[in-house]
């Protein structure tokens, strides 16, 4: 093997170990010996890639960014209506948090009490800016009621995600695809006129609009 693709192997097996151990113990009670142990990596190794543990967290913080990026990109298919990309993306987002572990560290320790606030912005509001601007969109489209209530329906969406995030750390089952599908199955009624609530899949499965994001793909809010 390379030595430079050696060398990113054994960086990404440092940063998913750091990953695992701020999921499970939490920022401050995780040390350098514990991601050592976990990656099966020497500490010559951990301190030719990164020089602190708070390195270690930013590393992991922007994988966690990335794999924000990559459900947004993952829920993207061409045709089919806005409201079904926020369904889609919500599910995105649940899978990953089920199945990435250092997507799901980068969150915990947003709000970790031992990590300092200019390292790890909360992604809170670019996820809610993100709800907003497609809601405004699927509105201008006449996709939702006339009548919707957009700024309450983001804020809603919002707050639903934040916290199944947080109360997945407890019970995984919160991000089961049935708990998504049912928040929907809540949602839609009163979102979408009747006749469109059939046309649309709350499990996730339907195609979704093709181009809908430039601006909140590169929306400082998400970094």
């Amino acid at each position: 093997m390379p030595r430079q693709e050696r060398a990113e192997r054994t960086r990404r097996l440092l940063v998913r170990a750091a990953a695992a151990s701020f999921d499970a113990d939490g920022y401050t009670m995780t040390g350098l010996g514990d991601v050592t142990r976990l990656s099966g990596m020497s500490k010559g190794a951990l301190y030719f890639h990164f020089g602190s543990k708070e390195q270690l967290a930013e590393a992991v913080l922007e994988g966690s960014r990335e794999g924000l990026r990559e459900s947004i990109r993952e829920a993207r298919a061409p045709g089919g209506p806005t409201v079904q990309y926020l369904i889609d993306l919500c599910h995105s987002v649940a899978r990953r948090l089920d199945q990435d572990v250092v997507f799901r560290a980068g969150l915990r320790l947003t709000s970790d009490p031992g990590m300092t606030k200019p390292v790890c912005p909360p992604p809170h509001a670019g996820w809610g800016h993100m709800m907003r601007l497609l809601l405004r969109r699927a509105a201008a489209r006449r996709e939702i009621r006339a009548e919707a209530p957009v700024e309450a329906v983001a804020t809603l969406l919002g707050a639903a995600m934040a916290g199944v995030e947080l109360l997945a750390r407890q019970d995984t089952r919160w991000l089961d695809r049935e708990a998504i599908t049912r928040l929907w199955q809540t949602i839609l009624p009163a979102l979408v006129p009747p006749e469109a609530v059939d046309r649309l899949d709350a499990t996730g499965s339907q195609p979704i609009p093709d181009g809908l994001l430039p601006v909140e793909l590169d929306s400082p809010a998400l970094d």
